[in-house]
């Protein structure tokens, strides 16, 4: 007898691609999850080592890094090169396998701007990146990218400035977590301009500014102050062009001192149109090398959306900003403590809580399950 082979009907077909179609479905969120678990974790060891990056800082010169110098002024009060606006990041190099990128930097110079042509009379210099002249002879470690600067999880640019240099054209170096700056300085401590963050500027004019800040200033507690955090880059396209959410710095439309206080700040920015036309700042995460633009505060809580005061916008001095922390973690941001430990703090974390952990001697006492 003989048996006819009988194949697959469409019914049976349809119902096989069904199954699978429903098993890719259940199994992608896992996979996706599974990856960016991976990323987060990364991102949390991208912090730690710069916690102890920070850490053997301290031990060898007994304070922490300035975020930046100020240009010296003289008894006469006129100013002085040179002007180290060098970031935070920049000084931790030799802490963080990057001597040879360390010993490169010319300190002579500062990162960006400043007096001079070092482009030799080339009436197209090098730079196409609003750097100036002082950037020019710091290209090579400028468009350094540094793998223990950048999340996993951000895919977004942050730069789009470019130097060319040996036939080759280069962004500019980007960046993913920035120093804390601490809440508003102007009108803190009765509105004295002083910083209230771990983080300082070195001066020699600037009297809010005078202060070198060593483990002793954490009265708070190490295990009690943020340091960094992270924020999601920028996406480098023209004011306007940009997708609108946390990758972009709205205008605000009142000045640093027009309101009271930092929780009265943040409930302004809520109020900000969030649309092409309020834009303000595409270039969060640029220039990791520059101190102007490496610095956040907690006047914000995490993972809402960024405005610029309108009698600062990016402060070249980096002492006073609005950017917040933000991330592509589901949930909130990992966070860098001055005890080298790194926390993930939730979206969710009340302002109380989160303006407790930016400063490192207000007398707040603060609980491990408010953060």
């Amino acid at each position: 007898m003989t048996w006819k082979r009988r194949g697959f009907t469409l019914i049976e077909l349809l119902v096989v691609i069904a199954i699978i179609a429903v098993l890719i479905a259940l199994l992608l969120p896992a996979v996706q999850a599974a990856r960016e678990a991976a990323r987060r974790s990364q991102c949390v060891n991208n912090l730690k080592q710069i916690g102890l990056a920070m850490h053997n800082y301290v031990s060898q010169n007994d304070m922490l890094p300035p975020v930046a110098i100020d240009e010296p002024v003289n008894g006469g009060g006129q100013a002085e090169p040179p002007w180290q606006n060098w970031s935070q990041h920049a000084r931790l190099l030799p802490f963080l396998e990057q001597q040879p990128l360390y010993n490169a930097i010319n300190w002579n110079f500062g990162s960006r701007w400043g007096g001079g042509n070092f482009s030799g009379g080339d009436p197209n210099p090098p730079d196409n990146a609003a750097g100036g002249a002082w950037s020019i002879p710091q290209m090579t470690v400028l468009c350094t990218q540094i793998n223990s600067f950048l999340c996993p999880s951000d895919p977004y640019p942050g730069t789009s400035g470019t130097f060319t240099f040996n036939g080759n054209t280069k962004l500019v170096g980007s960046f993913s977590y920035p120093a804390n700056m601490g809440l508003n300085r102007r009108i803190s401590n009765n509105n004295s301009w002083i910083p209230n963050g771990p983080n300082y500027v070195a001066s020699n004019w600037d009297g809010a500014m005078k202060r070198n800040v060593g483990l002793s200033m954490f009265v708070d507690g190490t295990s009690n102050t943020v340091i960094y955090s992270e924020w999601i880059k920028g996406q480098a396209v023209n004011t306007g062009s940009a997708r609108d959410g946390l990758t972009e710095v709205y205008n605000l439309g009142v000045d640093s001192g027009s309101i009271p206080t930092d929780y009265g700040y943040m409930q302004k920015c809520a109020t900000v149109p969030a649309i092409p036309s309020n834009q303000n700042w595409q270039w969060k995460g640029e220039w990791w090398g520059y101190s102007g633009t490496s610095i956040y505060s907690h006047t914000i809580t995490p993972n809402k959306i960024s405005c610029a005061y309108s009698d600062v916008g990016q402060d070249g001095r980096g002492t006073i900003t609005m950017i917040n922390a933000s991330s592509l973690h589901p949930g909130g941001v990992n966070t860098l403590f001055m005890d080298g430990s790194v926390k993930f703090i939730k979206s969710s974390v009340s302002y109380v809580a989160w303006y407790a952990l930016a400063t490192p001697a207000n007398g707040e006492v603060i609980s491990a399950d408010s953060f």
